[in-house]
């Protein structure tokens, strides 16, 4: 009998926070499956793929692929490929000091896959997989679909997905924050391969971590300063760490705390390993704040997830979040 093949993936817990009002007395649920019902051309939306690409600037192009509409749940597959792109390839050959890096064209008809997120919406609880396509992009996607693409709901609404931060291992819980300290992975030249005695190994399972990767360096740019001169710095296996400390400050630059609830909004797409908490109470340190999540087991197709047990995994995810009482049903 042969072994199904399987990979370890992380549910992750998000839910619509409509600050704007602009849902109305409909659910995400809802809005996305009225949305997929409108006409377009000789058909609907949900029947045209091609209707439901979203050319996302600099990143590629993003499409709702595979969608399964039920009264239990909304789930889709938001697909990440790149138009006309080659495929990068490592050439191995024996005898040689290093192996030729090439590209190949895909075969016709095909494009190159970049990454896919894994959603479910029941009402307005979002339970979600990423697999190289992170929150935020489903969130810039689901914002077009629904206000540029139909009309759904109001043109400029944007869809936000609010995470649930909670303290583990019994740490203590802040109901207000006063700061937050940011250090993403140090910024590694090309061809490092040591890892210095304080650094953590990155966890590239998800979308999320895998821009974290890069964080360091975008935050330099952001500074003002020149790719070409960090590269410089970089040089002989010179890594560069970014603390980015952000303080809140009122009226005569009086120290002002945020609740947790706008803490959640604003960190809901920042890796959790990443980010130290700083209130009145204390402190909630890295390896304490995490969002809410399910650990699952996905049957895996080569390297690709099997799409309908992502669905039988992310609607367990979030049965178990209700019934342990973290979100109501």
């Amino acid at each position: 009998m042969s072994v199904i093949a399987r990979k370890k993936v992380t549910v992750q817990y998000r839910k619509l926070d409509d600050i704007a009002g602009s849902f109305g007395t409909q659910t995400l649920q809802q809005a996305i499956s009225a949305c997929l019902k409108q006409p377009h051309g000789s058909g609907i939306l949900g029947d045209n793929p091609a209707q439901r690409q979203y050319n996302d600037n600099g990143y590629g192009t993003l499409v709702l692929n595979y969608i399964d509409d039920k009264s239990e749940y909304f789930f889709g597959e938001l697909v990440r490929f790149e138009p006309g792109a080659d495929l990068p390839l490592l050439q191995l050959s024996t005898g040689v000091k290093a192996y030729n890096l090439t590209q190949a064209k895909p075969p016709d008809g095909h494009e190159p896959l970049r990454g896919v997120l894994y959603f479910m919406a029941v009402g307005n609880h979002v339970v979600l997989i990423e697999a190289d396509v992170s929150s935020s992009r489903a969130e810039r996607y689901l914002s077009w679909l629904l206000s540029e693409a139909t009309a759904t709901v109001p043109k400029g609404t944007h869809v936000i997905l609010l995470a649930e931060l909670t303290a583990s291992g019994g740490a203590m819980q802040l109901s207000q924050v006063e700061e937050v300290v940011f250090k993403p992975k140090p910024f590694v030249p090309e061809g490092a391969d040591q890892l210095l005695p304080d650094q953590h190994l990155p966890t590239v399972e998800t979308a999320t971590r895998g821009v974290a990767e890069t964080n360091a360096l975008e935050v330099l740019k952001a500074a003002g300063m020149d790719e070409a001169d960090i590269q410089k710095f970089a040089a002989n296996d010179t890594q560069i760490e970014v603390t980015l400390q952000i303080r809140f400050k009122g009226q005569r630059r009086k120290r002002q705390s945020l609740t947790i609830d706008d803490t959640n909004r604003l960190l809901r797409n920042i890796p959790d390993d990443e980010l130290t908490l700083k209130g009145p109470g204390g402190r909630q340190k890295n390896g304490k704040i995490e969002k809410l999540a399910y650990p699952a087991n996905v049957e895996t197709l080569g390297s690709l997830l099997k799409t309908a047990d992502v669905a039988r995994a992310l609607y367990e995810g979030y049965k178990s979040f209700v019934s342990n009482g973290y979100v109501d049903g």
